[in-house]
């Protein structure tokens, strides 16, 4: 059945989807973004089950195929693949990549007909693995709760009995915040990731009846250096959670 484009709002903008994204079929977005990609030499990754690229560049685009630099590692087992990038709003965008035809050097595609960007909040929140934990001072005391959601700009603190949880508007301080990970690239020693943070908000509290727990909202602001370590750290758990959603296809 053919889409009716007069009826279509994805064709004159972007119109939002599902899990965070918003998506457009408009020919002048998707023109605009791939000259944009090509003409800054913008990086990109290639995405299918059981594989990711490295950084790649597309180096043509026109109104009937996109040129990828064909990835060194290439495995050449699959014809669809996503096409992963930032966009100039540093917000992760993709295409799916449908293989034309390829040589040594590259990758021919089909135009693509569909855009989409993940779109997020001031500070974008990726939810933690089991057993992250914060330790902090509150009221000259040493605590320690589960964590569930992690940012550049806050965190969310879970506990079963309210009574560990420190009062609406409080502050904490010396928060500790460690994470399981063996991502020794991103300054986890000993199969534990930590980061410092000086200070804390309590902005935010909540009985979460679903899983009966409490949970508080901790607003801060890290130092430049812990900020980019966080950042770093919460750009590859959102690659990883768009390379799992390619494998869960």
């Amino acid at each position: 059945m053919i889409s009716d484009k007069k009826n279509d709002p994805a064709f004159f903008g972007w119109v939002a989807h599902q899990a965070g994204y918003d998506y457009t079929k408009s020919g002048q977005i998707i023109s605009n973004t791939l000259n944009w990609l090509q003409e800054k030499r913008i990086f990109v990754s290639v995405l299918h089950k059981g594989y990711q690229s490295g950084g790649t560049i597309i180096v043509e685009a026109n109104h009937q195929k996109v040129v990828v630099d064909k990835p060194k590692d290439w495995p050449a087992t699959h014809t669809s693949f996503r096409v992963v990038f930032r966009n100039a709003a540093k917000l992760w965008s993709h295409f799916t990549g449908e293989l034309l035809s390829s040589s040594a050097n590259a990758l021919v595609i089909k135009l693509p007909e569909e855009l989409f960007i993940l779109q997020r909040r001031q500070h974008y929140r990726i939810n933690l693995p089991e057993g992250s934990t914060a330790t902090f001072l509150y009221n000259q005391k040493k605590c320690k709760l589960n964590m569930q959601d992690f940012s550049a700009g806050g965190m969310l603190l879970c506990a079963k009995n309210p009574k560990d949880l420190p009062q609406l508007h409080h502050t904490i301080r010396n928060i500790i915040i460690t994470i399981p990970s063996d991502d020794a690239a991103a300054g986890a020693e000993n199969g534990t990731l930590r980061f410092k943070i000086k200070e804390g908000e309590i902005v935010r509290s909540f009985a979460d009846n679903k899983f009966r727990r409490f949970c508080l909202g901790v607003s801060f602001s890290p130092g430049r250096t812990e900020e980019e370590r966080i950042m770093k750290y919460i750009r590859q758990r959102e690659l990883a959670q768009l390379r799992k959603g390619v494998q869960e296809q």
